[in-house]
């Protein structure tokens, strides 16, 4: 039932989802051995990896795709081909396939060029396409899943607390979706930060480092801005062979405690592909858009001047038209997602964990495929996760209140 506070803010373009539910949490002790981190969670969900490895298997492992982009790839650093040995050996899923689903977020981002309308596999010669050849990312590329999101950082103008609100878009929703839990990383005994991530894919997607400096943090897809992008990404998966942007990032969060630094690093870190990194802390906030290499631009949110910044999937900053062109509201194709959202938050006068809550509930920020939402306030210690009814959940659309 909405509420009326829901009624007072909501427009007519207003959806609350009517099925949300708690999202699984695991303990995952980093003193332990790395093959066996994931015991319980893949006990809690290998049924629902079964179903998602059987219900993309034929497409991604056509021609033995997984094998040779494993091959081609080479072994992860010791401790994350360790957890994916784990992970193989417990779910009895190969370990070439569990290996090649950890690169899914840097093939997502070969989806939509932003420069390069036509694929490039013809001009990526030379040693790689020995062994990736063009036909096998060719034939691949539509059924790969592509990664939506809306990121807003905002801060109560009573007293200054910053929130972060997210939703997390992603493909293949039926299966993605009761793959998602929080992970919460133990060292020594304590919480050293929890993150949202997926079963058998033990990077960070959304995540907390508790602390009185602590951050917040989520990962955003974002295209690539210039011509040759393509190519620069796969040079970074298969030659240089870079840590994937998921692992590089628990790293960050495993080993720095504080906002300022976390910044630093999530600006700077080299990655295999370009994303948007999305921070909050005690009182600040930030958008930043990575390339590979470094940022592309940085959004603070202390000069915003609407004490919000919002990001979705688009580099609006450049008048990036693809936004107005966006098929995945649940509002139709052509609505911004960022533009709706903003609509809203300028139409109050304070920030509030309810009001991020109907924002993203909104049917015009919220896509057909959001499998996640969360608000958090790492001043307040506040982490506020969910599995939402998504329409390509299964959600029937007769269910959708507005």
């Amino acid at each position: 039932m909405v509420t009326g506070f829901l009624l007072s803010i909501c427009t007519t373009a207003c959806v609350v989802s009517v099925e949300a539910r708690a999202v699984p949490e695991f303990h995952v002790n980093l003193d332990a051995a790395p093959e066996q981190r994931f015991v319980d969670v893949v006990q809690h969900f290998n049924s629902s990896l079964w179903d998602f490895y059987n219900g993309i298997k034929p497409h991604f492992l056509l021609n033995e795709f997984s094998k040779k982009l494993s091959s081609r790839r080479g072994p992860e650093p010791i401790e994350y081909q360790r957890e994916i040995q784990g992970l193989a050996e417990l779910s009895g899923i190969p370990t070439d396939d569990v290996h090649a689903i950890q690169m899914l977020y840097e093939l997502d981002t070969l989806m939509v060029p932003v420069v390069n309308w036509t694929w490039p596999w013809d001009h990526f010669a030379g040693e790689d396409s020995q062994n990736v050849s063009a036909s096998m990312l060719q034939g691949s590329r539509d059924w790969l899943p592509h990664l939506g999101c809306t990121g807003i950082v905002a801060m109560d103008s009573r007293d200054g607390t910053v929130y972060h609100g997210r939703n997390l878009d992603f493909s293949f929703a039926k299966h993605l979706q009761p793959l998602v839990y929080v992970a919460v990383f133990m060292k020594n005994g304590s919480e050293l930060f929890r993150a949202q991530t997926i079963a058998g894919y033990p990077q960070v997607l959304t995540g907390m480092r508790p602390g009185k400096d602590g951050y917040t943090m989520e990962t955003n897809t974002r295209y690539l801005d210039h011509r040759g992008g393509n190519k620069e990404m796969l040079k970074n998966l298969f030659s240089e062979k870079r840590n994937l942007n998921g692992w590089s990032k628990r790293k960050i969060m495993e080993t720095i405690d504080n906002y300022d630094d976390a910044v630093q690093a999530f600006s700077t870190t080299p990655f295999v592909a370009t994303e948007y990194n999305i921070i909050s802390g005690v009182k600040k906030g930030t958008v930043l858009a990575r390339e590979p290499d470094g940022l592309a631009y940085q959004l603070p949110l202390n000069k915003s001047g609407k004490g919000y910044v919002i990001m979705t999937n688009f580099d609006y900053i450049w008048h990036d038209w693809k936004e107005h062109f966006d098929p995945t509201s649940v509002a139709g194709f052509g609505v911004s997602r960022r533009k709706a959202a903003e609509k809203i938050l300028d139409s109050v006068d304070a920030i509030t964990p309810q009001l991020l809550s109907a924002v993203l509930n909104d049917r015009r920020v919220m896509a057909v495929d959001t499998i996640f939402q969360a608000v958090m306030n790492v001043e307040s210690g506040l982490w506020n996760v969910s599995l939402p009814a998504c329409k390509e959940c299964g959600l029937d659309s007769s269910e959708l209140i507005v």
